[in-house]
């Protein structure tokens, strides 16, 4: 910072001095050092920011607190909130969740229940929106038209029942959802209908659907019981046997976007 200096410097002049040298983001680690209880001083960092920002740091330290609270964990959610995170790339929560992004990552980590800590790549994987088709429903066909979602199966053989199944990351209003949905069946769209009968049309277009389970995906290990994953590789791998008939299952987390 390039000194300044007068022979005579104001009050007002070296009180402005200082909050230009202070109107930084603290370092990692700065937060835990400040004391709530004292009073406001001219050292202290100020910072510019926007209500769209104060609102997302009020709902992201509600969020932990809730976390918290909820599992019973002897962690104080104050001090996670200013601990330097990888999850928010060496920053700390209270700096990172007035941003969209940190705020995102936030939300996800605590409302999946992912740990206290995560790597920022593979929560930004689960965040990010995936419309690609995968090759196990080649014989399903969509035709986007206006209000209109169009679903063809090819009948020309009568295909064998498979575990079909559908992940979902969508937002519904202010609303983030979570969504498995795994079902046996001969009919490649019934999987298809029954994501828009409960999530809608537009659901559906955003959703990936596979033939089969892979419990290794993050959303796979954060929301499916050993003992769902257990039954859901049973039935993949015997989709005629008594316990695959018939068999459906959904499951789904919601929380505030």
């Amino acid at each position: 910072m390039t000194a300044i200096t007068c022979e005579n410097p104001s009050t007002e002049l070296v009180h402005s001095l200082v909050l230009l040298e202070s109107a930084v983001f603290a370092e990692p680690g700065d937060w835990s050092k400040i004391d709530p209880l004292d009073e406001n001083t001219a050292s202290d960092r100020t910072f510019q920011t926007s209500d769209r920002s104060l609102v997302r740091l009020a709902v992201a330290a509600t969020e932990v607190g809730a976390r918290f609270e909820r599992e019973g964990l002897e962690f104080d959610a104050a001090a996670w909130m200013m601990a330097p995170r990888e999850l928010f790339d060496g920053r700390a929560a209270i700096d990172a969740c007035m941003e969209r992004e940190g705020f995102q990552r936030n939300l996800l980590l605590h409302g999946l229940q992912l740990g206290l800590d995560a790597d920022p790549k593979a929560i930004d994987a689960l965040l990010a929106d995936d419309h690609e088709e995968p090759a196990e429903f080649d014989g399903l066909n969509r035709v986007s038209q206006p209000d209109e979602l169009i679903l063809k199966a090819d009948h020309s053989t009568d295909p064998d029942p498979q575990l079909r199944t559908c992940w979902l990351n969508l937002e519904q209003g202010r609303v983030r959802i979570f969504a498995f949905l795994a079902v046996v069946s001969d009919r490649p769209e019934d999987i298809v209908e029954r994501v828009i009968g409960r999530f809608g049309k537009d659901a559906a277009a955003g959703a990936t659907f596979h033939v089969g389970f892979d419990h290794t995906t993050p959303l796979g290990v954060a929301m499916i019981s050993d003992a769902l994953a257990d039954t859901l590789a049973l039935c993949a791998g015997d989709p005629r046997s008594a316990l695959a008939e018939g068999f459906e299952v959904l499951v789904e987390q919601r929380f505030k976007a």
